[in-house]
């Protein structure tokens, strides 16, 4: 089965100038190039061969630049800001975390939320945006916050890519 598909391959593509030598049973394929010396051919044939070849070379070369485009992206996401705040008692004030997302399409989702929370963080500006402000609180601790980026889906069939990325920041008196 394996040998006759790739066999059946190799004469698709019009491959010239290779022999395959596999047995059905093995995952091993070899390619070895054909000795033309042995055959005793006309060159002007060999170089029609070669000619021939090169517009299967090419669709070949195309369906595999394309095929990652047929196929919903996969997101990836980093986040940016400060590692440590001061609390508000002492002085801090709100900052900002954001989000560096790669292949983000329109329609993403951004879920924010606090992973874990000792030091009375809270969100300032709503959920679903890129960036998140936050207010640091008065406690001393630290939280870490993880943001889920969701691609929607490219049709009825295909489903929604996910990722997150997470980020921890100590609050508490900085000097």
């Amino acid at each position: 089965m394996k040998n006759s598909t790739l066999l059946n391959f190799i004469e698709c593509v019009n491959i010239q100038g290779y022999k395959l030598l596999a047995e059905e049973s093995s995952f091993r394929k070899d390619f070895t190039q054909v000795d033309y010396s042995q055959n005793v051919k006309n060159p002007i044939e060999r170089i029609s061969e070669k000619k021939s070849s090169i517009p299967s070379y090419l669709l070949l070369v195309l369906l595999f630049l394309f095929t990652n485009f047929l196929f919903a992206q996969q997101p990836a996401c980093n986040l940016n800001g400060v590692l440590e705040a001061k609390r508000l008692r002492d002085g801090g004030q709100n900052f900002v975390i954001n989000s560096e997302v790669y292949k983000a399409l329109p329609g993403t989702v951004y879920r924010w939320e606090f992973k874990s929370n000792n030091s009375a963080a809270s969100f300032v500006t709503q959920n679903g945006l890129p960036t998140m402000t936050i207010n640091p609180g008065n406690k001393n601790g630290e939280f870490n916050i993880k943001l889920t980026v969701i691609n929607p889906p490219e049709s009825r069939t295909s489903s929604s890519k996910t990722c997150s990325c997470t980020k921890s920041v100590s609050i508490g008196k900085i000097l």
